[in-house]
């Protein structure tokens, strides 16, 4: 399982989803390779990340995936939340 988290640097809903993101990282024991993308600073990645899940762009964004590259989940801005992402995942 993989969690991508799309985030800006310059947004104040983005650090308030990052604090989520971290408390969730914090807590969790679960296998999870995790990749957090600036959206600003790397762009290009941000934009492979749209096209190869098929998921138009949001930041901040979170988008957990199987490991065969399915998306399982997928939230932006305010709906980002730790017990959410822990549902997620918990499947």
């Amino acid at each position: 399982m993989k969690i991508i988290f799309k985030h800006s640097y310059k947004c104040p809903v983005s650090l308030r989803a990052k604090q989520e993101m971290d408390g969730f990282l914090k807590d969790s024991t679960a296998q999870i390779e995790y990749e957090m993308i600036d959206v600003i600073g790397s762009r290009q990645r941000s934009n492979e990340v749209v096209e190869k899940y098929g998921i138009g762009h949001e930041s901040p964004q979170v988008i957990i995936v199987d490991d065969n590259d399915k998306v399982l989940w997928t939230a932006s801005h305010r709906k980002i939340r730790e017990k959410k992402i822990k549902s997620a995942v918990e499947g």
